[in-house]
């Protein structure tokens, strides 16, 4: 791949990306500020926040400031994550500088109106009963319980239903005092962007932006607790599955090689093995596939499953049999040089698209992986060795350091008869 994108640093500590794709016409945007999770005193506070930067400035009401933004032929969006404030967003080019403009308005001077401090309290509240009224959401949260214990990582980023009760409008008002400035700011953007609009359209707007953010020192996770845990829920037809542990972080060497496990044990096509053999072959689950996610400093590997409850046990047993099989009977070469294949072309598919290449400049200025990483994917993935692939099965999916978590129509002494491993 020929892409190199190009690094623009501020005089504030803001560091801005951006890859030229002269056959889009419209320029898509992602970045972050250091006022995630991590940053909080008050537990669902970044959250909170977050949801509210649309909700007017001191400048701008909350209806003037979406009609600005449809008029600008534009989208912008906030998200709170572990250690940052998330932004995206895309436009014309023509109104990329405007539109920056707004975004920098949101960030430095948002007014939280005291009647939208309640409609979103009430917001989260009604979503947060509805994600306990979801199987499968209740057996993930279960799970990250287990594989983080006390972690930023295996907590709720809302908080608990207390915590958004308590949290009020001088709560918000100070955390987004402290935490919001564009020290290490991270700004991608890709389409119809050339070096003029990044240093006369965008730096400009983003260099005024003022505050003392910085990236937060996250601790690692501590050892994970091995358990099972039921979640009985009666009036439910279906049965969620969430087994999985511990796995490692972005910048770990074994990396590439356990995310080609996970694509070709449990997503790739319909799936992988574990959706061929579960699903397909036995019938023992509605949905089956596995996750591998990796963060700055943790991951986990999760295999999730959707099933009748009469189901339930086989499903349980299936899982731990397809988890064995995988080092009993390792990937084949075949297998292994279809994932080659689906992970590169899937990235050179990917990358012909605005919003996903502007993600992937956004993570790789994230974790830190050089500006020509992208250049060097095909090497790396294609550079595998079957060796270091099985290796990284054996190591990193292991069923007797698995916890379970079953939410569903079940009784709660189900733990004793599931029989895993």
């Amino acid at each position: 791949m020929s892409i190199m994108p190009k690094r623009t640093v501020l005089d504030n500590g803001a560091r801005i990306l951006h890859q030229r794709l002269p056959s889009n016409p419209f320029v898509a945007f992602y970045g972050c500020i250091w006022a995630g999770t991590a940053s909080e005193k008050k537990r669902g506070v970044a959250e909170f926040t977050s949801r509210l930067l649309l909700s007017g400035t001191k400048k701008t009401k909350m209806t003037q400031l979406a009609e600005s933004i449809e008029r600008l032929g534009a989208t912008l969006d906030f998200r709170n994550g572990e250690e940052a404030l998330h932004f995206f967003g895309r436009c014309p080019k023509a109104t990329t500088g405007r539109v920056f403009g707004l975004l920098a308005e949101c960030l430095s001077r948002p007014s939280f109106p005291a009647s939208e401090v309640e409609r979103v309290r009430g917001e989260t509240l009604d979503e947060m009963r509805m994600d306990m009224d979801d199987t499968m959401r209740r057996a993930g949260k279960e799970l990250m319980q287990c594989i983080y214990p006390g972690h930023l990582y295996g907590k709720d980023p809302r908080g608990e239903v207390g915590d958004v009760k308590r949290i009020e409008r001088g709560d918000i008002v100070s955390f987004h005092e402290d935490r919001y400035g564009p020290r290490g700011m991270i700004v991608s953007l890709s389409g119809d962007v050339d070096d003029e609009l990044v240093l006369n359209g965008i730096a400009p707007v983003i260099e005024r932006l003022e505050g003392e953010g910085e990236r937060p020192k996250l601790p690692r996770p501590g050892k994970a607790k091995v358990e099972k845990r039921v979640v009985p829920m009666p009036h439910k037809s279906q049965a969620d599955i969430a087994i999985g542990l511990p796995a490692i972080p972005r910048d770990h060497p074994d990396f590439y090689a356990l995310g080609m496990v996970n694509l070709l044990f449990g997503r790739i096509g319909m799936y992988g093995r574990l959706g061929r053999d579960l699903r397909d072959e036995q019938g023992l689950a509605y949905y089956s596939f596995s996750t591998f996610e990796a963060r700055r400093v943790g991951g986990h590997f999760v295999i999730s499953a959707g099933v009748n409850p009469g189901n339930l046990l086989k499903a349980v047993g299936g899982i731990s049999t397809e988890i064995k099989k995988l080092h009993q009977k390792p990937l084949t070469d075949e297998e292994i040089s279809d994932g080659k294949d689906n992970q590169v072309g899937s990235l050179k598919v990917m990358l012909e698209r605005n919003a996903e290449m502007a993600g992937e400049l956004f993570r790789m200025e994230y974790f830190g992986l050089g500006l020509d990483y992208l250049k060097r994917y095909p090497d790396i993935v294609n550079g595998l060795a079957t060796k270091q692939i099985h290796d990284a099965a054996k190591r990193y999916i292991r069923a007797e350091d698995c916890s379970v978590a079953i939410a569903g129509p079940v009784e709660k002494n189900l733990e004793k008869s599931l029989g895993w491993p």
